[in-house]
């Protein structure tokens, strides 16, 4: 469905915390396996979307944990996640795109720190804007063989805040909070291939996230995700995507960072389906299936999330 233009997956996922790990944090990250069937567009383009990823499943290594197995004085129970994305895009130049992403967090995070026998239930509920991302896109047509790339660079901001605390005043863990602080480098690319043997296009794109310094004593673990499949045509202005998605992402570092409590290997299955509403306007749904997660030390991870969104060329 080549009159789609933009698609934005979230897919990574900062670690931290005490003990267990209460893996919760949250980044965007503009998905361009899509964009690499066509050229930057001249203009506006508009997108937005939500999200949702429950994390309650205690993990180490890459086996489950029950709460009934662990015998440290802190817990971590469940952190819940509702995200929302905006997007704009800006063709300024033939082959050229300015992009910013805005996220916004509405998140809920449950421990239970033990004292004295006695098991002390401590939450946190918030709504926050997140760290705000900033690149480029360097995009040309397809080559007459049906080859296309793209590269893109930039920075992600840190806009998002990182003393939130709860109502007895007590700060929620680093890794929970909606910004990590840092200023992080960005750097991606991608190819398609849109065989004449193959129906649809076939894609691949790289991302690496690295933090170029330290808020408080606390710096994320550089991450790198590579993600490949097909978008396949079922016919009229549906389309079928099949993905394969790897993230990988280091440890924490700093003295308010649990570095033996942070860092995972993930692999996923990530099917979707994309409809065009019109020329300009696209929706599209995809849901998250890890199939192997290894995680360091004790950390929460999920069985599945789930995206939707929207993309509108106003032009």
């Amino acid at each position: 469905m080549k009159k789609l233009a933009v698609l934005a997956y979230a897919g990574c996922f900062i670690t931290g915390g005490a003990h267990a790990s209460c893996g919760a944090a949250f980044c965007s990250a503009s998905n361009d396996w899509l964009t690499l069937t066509q050229g930057v567009t001249p203009g506006w383009r508009v997108w937005t979307q939500v999200e949702y990823l429950r994390q309650d499943q205690l993990r180490a290594g890459t086996d489950k944990l029950s709460p009934a197995e662990l015998t440290e004085h802190h817990q971590e129970i469940k952190t819940i996640n509702r995200n929302a994305l905006l997007g704009l895009e800006y063709g300024f130049a033939p082959g050229w795109s300015a992009n910013l992403v805005l996220p916004y967090s509405n998140r809920e995070h449950l421990h239970v720190h033990t004292h004295h026998g006695t098991p002390i239930p401590e939450a946190w509920q918030f709504d926050h804007i997140g760290d705000a991302r900033l690149t480029l896109r360097h995009q040309l047509a397809a080559h007459p063989g049906g080859w296309s790339w793209n590269l893109q660079g930039g920075l992600k901001l840190p806009t998002g805040r990182t003393d939130v605390r709860n109502a007895d005043g007590d700060a929620a863990e680093r890794s929970v909070q909606p910004g990590s602080g840092t200023t992080d480098l960005l750097l991606g690319g991608g190819l398609a291939y849109a065989p004449l043997s193959l129906p649809g296009s076939l894609f691949s794109n790289l991302t690496v996230q690295a933090p170029l310094d330290e808020k408080d004593g606390y710096q994320p673990g550089w991450r790198t995700s590579v993600q490949a499949g097909w978008l396949f045509p079922l016919g009229g202005k549906l389309d079928l995507i099949l993905q394969g998605n790897l993230l990988y992402v280091k440890h924490d570092r700093g003295i308010n960072a649990e570095p033996d409590d942070s860092g995972r290997t993930e692999a996923a299955l990530v099917p979707g389906l994309a409809y065009a509403l019109s020329r300009n306007l696209s929706v599209y749904g995809q849901v998250e299936l890890p199939f192997y997660q290894k995680v360091a030390g004790i950390q929460l991870t999920h069985d599945y999330a789930v995206s939707a969104g929207l993309s509108l060329a106003l032009n």
